[in-house]
């Protein structure tokens, strides 16, 4: 009996044994599967930031391609998690573990937003990016490298994961990746940028392309270049659908300016011709050519729109009036140094509203109304942002903007939810002089040439 006896309790002990084996198992695939799934989620967020980086940053130069291939160690780094996945976690471990992708995560969606807004918003190439952004850089990294070796420790180890030692051994390695990674991608893109400084052309139309002279900082005042070539494209769109388009182009001496715009869409179509010389204005309802004669230019008041600053300027002087403004709480956000055309910038952006939005892009308003009726009380609910860029002379020489709202604010004969409007300026060639004088008409001007007032 006491054989027996004994027999069955190591039986029932080999039962229990087998059962815990098996229920460890279990535990074991369960963390594999879903770390893996973790894994695979950081693989495809960090490969689009490294498609977005090299598609949006991308200067050109010998090492163009080097500096490309760079943005994607971090996703070799990633595949580590997925191709070793941590198991037997104790839950205390896994909790943790789960803390850190979600840290990891929300350090690089940020990334991916501002790689992909430079991308859409077009042209520039990062130089030099903000404190801000490498500090989250550097954090996303981190996170994302301690994430993906923990499996491999364990295995390489043969202990616990995220034990003691193995914690540490995990740590130290992620610190050295993130070390190496940042490393090599800014030695190829600082040995890439020294050969595009080499390569400069002899002068740039946005300002000057001395690579040792920094652009102010955001906060800082902006100066208005004395001259200008202006041009600015507009758009609107309804849920994501284009819906119309506006163009205008003129120059600026000082306070004198001539402008032709137009725009064509289901809102509505037209053209618009304006003069201002000293104290003196003149619009033409029937052509956007500012040199055109006849009788269809009207005296007016200068900024017969009013647009926002206190000159009166209709072009880049309102953006000029909104980037100049004095910040209180709410500083404008910088955004990193770029370089346009050879010529280096500094990228700003501060959060506007509608009216803000139609009373500094006039051809915004000729796509909202079909004309240029102030905004009313339902656009200033639309919510969006301005970026500027200011060269190394102070001056701004670019700024693109883009609000959106509900479709049912608008007197709109369509269907759909959200409206969209863009609009980007380009202030160049502000250091040479340019001359204007009043429009010719066979009426009440007839031979009235008068020269520019500007200095």
């Amino acid at each position: 009996m006491t054989d027996q006896a004994a027999e069955r309790r190591t039986e029932h002990a080999a039962e229990q044994m087998t059962d815990q084996a098996a229920e460890q198992m279990t535990e074991h695939i369960a963390d594999r599967h879903l770390l893996r799934l973790l894994a695979s989620i950081m693989v495809v967020l960090w490969a689009a930031i490294a498609i977005a980086v090299a598609t949006a940053y991308r200067p050109g130069g010998p090492l163009d391609i080097v500096v490309a291939l760079a943005c994607f160690l971090p996703v070799l780094v990633a595949d580590a998690g997925f191709v070793w996945p941590a198991s037997g976690l104790r839950p205390q471990h896994r909790t943790a573990l789960l803390w850190v992708w979600i840290a990891a995560v929300l350090f690089a969606i940020p990334i991916l937003y501002g790689v992909g807004s430079t991308l859409v918003a077009g042209g520039p190439q990062s130089l030099v990016p903000s404190f801000e952004e490498a500090y989250a850089a550097a954090l996303a990294l981190a996170f994302m490298a301690f994430f993906s070796v923990v499996g491999l420790v364990h295995r390489r180890r043969g202990e616990r994961p995220l034990e003691r030692r193995a914690t540490l051994a995990a740590a130290v390695l992620s610190v050295l990746l993130t070390v190496v990674v940042g490393l090599a991608f800014v030695l190829v893109a600082v040995v890439n940028d020294q050969s595009l400084r080499q390569d400069l052309p002899a002068s740039s139309r946005f300002g000057p392309i001395d690579p040792d002279v920094e652009p102010p900082f955001c906060d800082e005042p902006i100066a208005l270049g004395p001259n200008a070539r202006i041009s600015l494209e507009a758009s609107s769109s309804i849920d994501d659908e284009d819906r119309g388009v506006a163009r205008l182009i003129g120059r600026r001496s000082g306070q004198d300016e001539s402008w032709g715009g137009s725009w064509d869409g289901p809102d509505g179509s037209g053209r618009l011709g304006y003069v201002r010389v000293g104290q003196r204005a003149w619009l033409n309802a029937a052509s956007d050519d500012p040199r055109s004669a006849g009788t269809n230019w009207s005296e007016t008041t200068p900024d017969p729109f009013a647009l926002l600053g206190y000159r009166g300027l209709t072009m880049d002087g309102p953006p000029h009036a909104v980037a100049d403004a004095p910040r209180g709480a709410i500083v404008a956000e910088d955004l990193g140094l770029i370089v346009i055309e050879g010529a280096r910038a500094r990228h700003c952006r501060t959060f506007i509203d509608g009216n803000t939005a139609l009373d500094t892009f006039l051809p915004l308003r000729w796509l909202l109304y079909d004309g240029s009726h102030r905004a009313d009380d339902a656009i200033g609910r639309w919510r969006g942002a301005l970026d500027w860029w200011v060269f190394a002379d102070g001056e701004l020489g670019m700024a693109s903007i883009e609000v959106s709202g509900s479709r049912a604010e608008t007197d709109w004969d369509a269907e759909g939810v959200r409206v969209v409007l863009r609009a980007q300026l380009e202030a160049t060639d502000r250091d040479r002089a340019v001359d204007l004088s009043a429009p010719r008409s066979s009426g009440a001007m007839a031979g009235a040439a008068l020269e520019s007032e500007a200095p």
